[in-house]
C-alpha cells in the first residue's frame, strides 16, 4: 500500500504558560550554583543580602528573599532571628522543613525608627551543611523621601523562561535640593536595569524613566531591588518563572485509499519508535505535547487502509530538537 509522501511538510514549535505553583516551587531551588557553593552551603538566600536604600521615619519597606535548599537532603529551619530590631521578618511557622531543592519566600521587613544608616543581619539556624545562614540588610532612616519611584514597587507577574518582561519605572528627585544619581543596579536572579548614562543630576522634581526587565533563569518566585544610587531608592521587585512547555505541530501529504494514519515517535534515529496517537488520524495533521524542552525527537507516520493494514513507517524520520 501507499506510504504517505511526506510525515512533515512544516513545523513548529509554540510555547505554551505551564502554571503549576507546586513545579514552580520546586524548580525555584534547582538554580545553578557552583560546585564548591552546592558542597559549603546547603542553605542560602536569593538576594545574598538586602538593601532598603532611604525609608522616611516609621515607614516600613519590604522586600523579598528566597529561602532554598540547595542540597540532596531535606533541612528543617528551627529559628530566624534578627539582629537589630529595625529589621524584621514575617512569621514563618518554625520549625519549617524544606525538601531537597524547595524553596519558600520570605519578606524582611525595615521600619527606621532613627535617622542615619543602619545595618543587621538575618540569621537562620538549621540542620544543613551550613548551620548557621547569615542576610546581610542594610538601610537608611531619614526625615523626608530623597528620591520617589513610580511605581513604588513593581510585580511582574509570571514570565516564561527563556523570554522576558520590561517594565518603565519613573524615578524623581523629592528634595528641595540637587541630586546626582551615581549608579543603577539590581538585585535578584532574572532582574537588570537598563537607564540614561549616569552620573545624573537631577534638579528638585526632575524625573527620569529607567527600564527594568525581568528575564527568569529557571521556575520560581524570584524577589529583588532596584537601587538608585545618589537617591536613596531600593525599589522592590518580584516575579515569577513558569516553565515553558513545547509541542510540536506535524503536518503530511495525503495517502490513497486509507482510512487514518498513526504517528510514531523515538528520541533516536535508529531507536524503539512508539505510536503516540491514542486513535486513528484521519486527518493529514498531528499535535505532539508531550515533548521536553532540551532533546531531540524523531518522527514517522504510518497509513492504514479500509482492512486494517498497516503500512510500513515513512522513511527517513523527522528530525525536531525542541529549545
Amino acid at each position: 500500500m501507499r506510504l504517505p509522501q511526506s510525515i512533515l511538510q512544516y513545523f513548529s514549535v509554540r510555547t505554551v504558560n505551564f502554571l503549576t505553583m507546586s513545579v514552580a516551587i520546586t524548580l525555584l531551588g534547582m538554580l545553578p550554583v557552583s560546585a564548591s557553593a552546592t558542597a559549603t552551603r546547603q542553605l542560602a538566600c536569593t538576594p545574598a543580602s538586602l538593601d532598603f536604600g532611604a525609608v522616611v521615619i516609621g515607614q516600613t519597606q519590604t522586600l523579598l528573599v528566597g529561602l532554598t535548599n540547595q542540597g540532596q537532603t531535606s533541612v528543617t529551619v528551627s529559628a530566624i532571628t534578627a539582629g537589630n530590631a529595625e529589621f524584621t521578618t514575617s512569621n514563618l511557622t518554625l520549625p519549617l522543613v524544606l525538601l531537597a531543592g524547595q524553596s519558600v519566600d520570605l519578606s524582611v521587613n525595615f521600619t527606621p525608627t532613627i535617622t542615619g544608616w543602619m545595618y543587621g543581619t538575618i540569621s537562620f539556624s538549621s540542620n544543613a551543611s551550613n548551620s548557621t545562614l547569615a542576610l546581610a540588610v542594610s538601610g537608611a532612616g531619614t526625615h523626608s523621601e530623597w528620591g520617589t519611584s513610580s511605581p513604588s514597587s513593581l510585580s511582574f507577574g509570571q514570565v516564561a523562561t527563556g523570554t522576558s518582561s520590561t517594565v518603565p519605572v519613573v524615578l524623581t528627585n523629592s528634595r528641595s535640593s540637587n541630586l546626582t544619581m551615581s549608579r543603577l543596579g539590581t538585585s535578584g536572579s532574572g532582574f537588570s536595569v537598563n537607564g540614561p548614562t549616569l552620573p545624573l543630576t537631577l534638579g528638585p522634581g526632575q524625573s527620569v524613566t529607567v527600564s527594568v526587565n525581568f528575564a527568569p533563569q529557571a521556575a520560581g518566585t524570584d524577589g529583588g531591588s532596584l537601587f538608585a544610587y545618589g537617591l536613596g531608592l531600593a525599589v522592590p521587585l518580584s516575579g515569577t518563572g513558569i516553565a515553558a512547555q513545547y509541542s510540536v505541530n506535524l503536518f503530511w501529504n495525503s495517502a490513497s485509499d486509507v482510512v487514518g494514519y498513526n504517528v510514531y515517535r523515538s528520541t533516536a534515529s535508529n531507536g524503539t519508535f512508539s505510536k503516540i496517537n491514542s486513535t486513528l488520524d484521519s486527518g493529514t495533521a498531528y499535535t505532539d505535547s508531550g515533548v521536553v524542552s532540551g532533546q531531540t525527537y524523531y518522527y514517522a507516520a504510518t497509513s492504514v487502509n479500509q482492512s486494517g493494514q498497516e503500512s510500513t513507517r515513512s522513511t527517513p524520520p523527522v528530525q525536531v530538537a525542541i529549545p
